[in-house]
């Protein structure tokens, strides 16, 4: 016989002597007194001693039985299944939670922190094996629980354990790799506390093996009610360690354009970013980087901190329309899932962009449409539009656009306005410069609506920037932005022949909302700003408060903003930054289904999808169904870190290929371990054992059988009910009819 709860035992066995020391504690408080009537009283005494004697003996063994029924039945005894077996009674079930995210691909001495785990499971498994028929094996992992549905059970759920489930197992096992999931403990034990309750006669011993990586058991409020709950429903609980030491680990965490993706044949500069979780600096960070297959220089970090990031920029160039792909990786380390990080997109020949002339003489958008297309062999890859403000009541079209623009326009009616704010909310970029036609009260009441319109802040006048000769400067002074990037640099004269004369001055009483939604990007030598930016929705908007064209009006030349060499570098900057969240690349996570929707009227329903590293001759065929005129594509099988190909066939019978990068997430390669001695103080009250896989030989089988807590509250009723009547029989109570006499 073994018990679940060993301590509460220890504790509670001196307490069966009590009955004994409370009896020896009152014959110490008896007194000699002699009295003549007593000795007829004695005489009758010794008469019936032996019997009195016995009634008291029998009286002091219930008592103290009784509390010993109530030790052994709060300690959890558990009788071995072979005894249990020769009664028709005693299952013993192995529910094993094994942690298979990807920090469990750690590696040191030919091994594997995964490896260790198969190997915990293996030796549970060996264990059971022969003990007796009444073996149940359920075999949950991480990344399989996060997918469960509330009631649904894992893939070996409740299996008995015979010479089918072993070599299924066996076999499972060999196979079995870590995932490339972040999925942690909070997923496993969610998942098993939703499992079914233990049946009659079942003990339920619980395996949590796992590698403890601090990050993972940040949630302690959360985490301890887990566990309490799963303690509560299973007679044994061990937590398995399968990891011994820190090693250090590089992760590249981000591989994305800076600000959104440029057309074909357009210099794009993208970010890489790469994580140090170790202890220590690292230095001389090589990352290889390939470009649809090819190899382009590598990209150096001469040190990252010690628990930091650092991030570089590097350009490249996709020369064609179409799909492409980047992929990054570092050397190996003690995690390789995370070495790698991959990029895919559909690149434009050019990306259209939508500009609303409202100037007197459409000078405006002429120098605009010049700077972020001037022909010739300079290409930007924007294709301005230029169209009165009437063109934004078609507001099906303004989806294609990647930027609108507003140049100088004196108003817009309700309709219009309502337009560009839904097209901003939805992730659109919005460029306003305002002039001499902009009318102030349109701009505050429609546009800045209290603060709730798509106007960063309220107007007020046009105001003449004054000159003062012992002044010295630039009129303009810019803050660390990104379209500002091309004036950064001390030695960089470019903002000093930039030249303000007049400007929309804003409103005296108005003042930037500490919401953070609104930000200075540009002010005058005086003070006041000349570019404000502004979130709304998922979209930004950047307000120009100085009119763009170097062309004379009834104030005179506002400014030369336009004439300065970098203006078409600055106005193509402009442009990317605010299209950035429309124009959007195909970047998902191994958790998310990978997914492509393709519209019925364009597509043949017959698609091939070939996964990251297979081969063109087994690429999987799919028929897709079409609803509501768009074809749902899902790929098959498990979500993977790498770029998918999808081979589609448009109406024509013109071959299209898509692209979609799947990476792993980020974090998972943080290897910090949660000491034994924090893991108790997260844990407060919750019963357990704990052991280090390497020490982990095999599951102990103390605790295999049938559990004894209700045959002994049974005894332990029919020993009080006993101990009453026994009670009752040993005192002396006078007879009713005798007492009224």
């Amino acid at each position: 016989m073994s018990f679940l709860l060993p301590t509460l035992l220890t504790l509670g066995l001196p307490l069966i002597a009590a009955p004994l020391v409370i009896h020896l504690i009152n014959l110490r408080r008896h007194r000699r007194i002699e009295w003549a009537a007593m000795d007829f009283l004695l005489e009758s005494q010794k008469r019936n001693k032996k019997w009195i004697v016995l009634k008291q003996l029998l009286l002091l063994l219930l008592r103290t039985a009784a509390i010993a029924a109530v030790v052994f039945m709060l300690a959890g005894p558990v009788i071995k299944s072979t005894w249990a077996g020769l009664f028709g009674r005693g299952v013993t079930h192995h529910l094993l939670l094994l942690d298979d995210s990807y920090s469990m691909t750690d590696h040191w001495d030919e091994t594997s922190a995964f490896e260790q785990a198969k190997r915990v499971v293996a030796a549970v498994l060996e264990q059971a094996q022969g003990r007796s028929e009444n073996q149940l094996v359920t075999l949950l992992r991480f990344s399989e629980a996060r997918r469960l549905a509330a009631g649904a059970g894992p893939e070996i759920d409740r299996r008995p354990l015979d010479a089918a489930l072993l070599a299924e197992l066996e076999r499972t096992l060999g196979e079995m790799k870590a995932s490339e999931t972040n999925a942690g403990p909070i997923d496993g034990l969610q998942a098993a506390t939703r499992l079914p309750e233990a049946v009659e006669g079942e003990t339920r011993i619980a395996y949590l093996v796992t590698d403890f990586r601090r990050p993972q058991w940040e949630e302690q409020a959360q985490l301890q009610q887990l566990m309490t709950e799963l303690r509560g429903r299973v007679g044994d609980l061990q937590l398995v360690q399968t990891v011994y030491d820190e090693r250090p680990n590089l992760a590249i965490t981000r591989l994305e354009p800076e600000s959104g993706i440029r057309a074909a044949g357009v210099e794009t500069w993208m970010e890489l970013t790469v994580a140090n979780y170790g202890k220590a600096p690292v230095a001389a960070v090589t990352v290889a980087v390939e470009q649809d297959g090819n190899r382009l220089p590598a990209v150096e970090f001469d040190e990252i901190p010690a628990g930091e990031t650092a991030t570089r920029r590097f350009r490249v160039t996709f020369p064609t329309a179409g799909p492409h792909e980047l992929t990054a990786g570092l050397e190996s380390d003690a995690v390789l899932t995370d070495n790698k990080r991959y990029f895919a997109a559909e690149i434009p020949p050019v990306f259209p962009v939508l500009v609303i002339d409202g100037s007197a003489n459409g000078d405006d958008g002429y120098y605009l449409r010049t700077a972020l297309s001037p022909g010739g062999k300079n290409v930007g890859g924007w294709n301005p539009q230029v169209e009165p403000p009437s063109y934004l009541r078609n507001h099906e079209a303004l989806a294609n656009y990647a930027v609108i623009v507003l140049l100088d326009v004196p108003r817009l009616d309700d309709a219009e306005v309502e337009v560009l704010e839904s097209y901003v909310r939805s992730g659109g970029g919005l460029a306003i410069f305002v002039g001499p036609q902009s009318q102030q009260p349109f701009y505050n009441d429609q546009l800045f609506a209290d603060g709730a319109g798509l106007l960063p802040a309220p107007l007020n006048v046009p105001s003449q920037l004054l000159r003062d000769p012992s002044e010295a400067g630039a009129d303009v002074r810019v803050a660390e932005h990104p379209i500002f990037r091309v004036f950064a640099g001390q030695r960089n004269s470019f903002l000093s022949v930039a030249n303000v004369d007049f400007y929309y001055a804003l409103d005296p009483n108005w003042k930037i909302p500490e919401s953070g939604d609104v930000s200075a990007i540009a002010t005058l030598r005086n003070g006041a700003p000349l570019a404000l930016e502004k979130k709304f929705g998922e979209g930004r908007v950047l307000l120009h408060l100085a009119k763009l064209a170097p062309t004379p009006t009834d104030q005179g030349v506002w400014t030369n903003w336009s004439l300065n060499p970098v203006f078409p570098i600055y106005a193509n900057e402009l442009v990317g930054y605010l299209s950035a969240t429309r124009r959007r690349f195909d970047v998902r996570g191994v958790d998310e289904p990978i997914k492509l929707a393709l519209p019925e009227a364009a597509y043949l329903p017959e698609v091939k999808v070939r996964a990251p590293g297979v081969g063109e001759s087994n690429a999987t065929p799919i028929v897709a169904a079409a609803k509501e005129g768009v074809y749902e594509i899902t790929a098959p099988g498990q979500p993977r870190s790498g770029v998918w190909r999808f081979e589609l066939t448009t109406r024509e019978g013109k071959p299209q290929v898509r692209y979609v990068a799947v990476n792993v997430p980020t974090g998972e390669g943080e290897l910090a371990i949660l000491p034994q001695s924090e893991l108790a103080e997260r844990l407060p009250g919750v019963e357990y054992r704990y052991a280090l896989a390497s020490e982990f030989t095999k599951a102990d089988d103390e605790l295999e059988g049938y559990q004894l807590g209700d045959a002994f509250l049974y005894a332990l009723a029919a020993i009080l009910i006993f101990e009453q009547l026994l009670a009752v029989s040993a005192s002396y109570h006078p007879a009713a009819a005798r007492s009224a006499a």
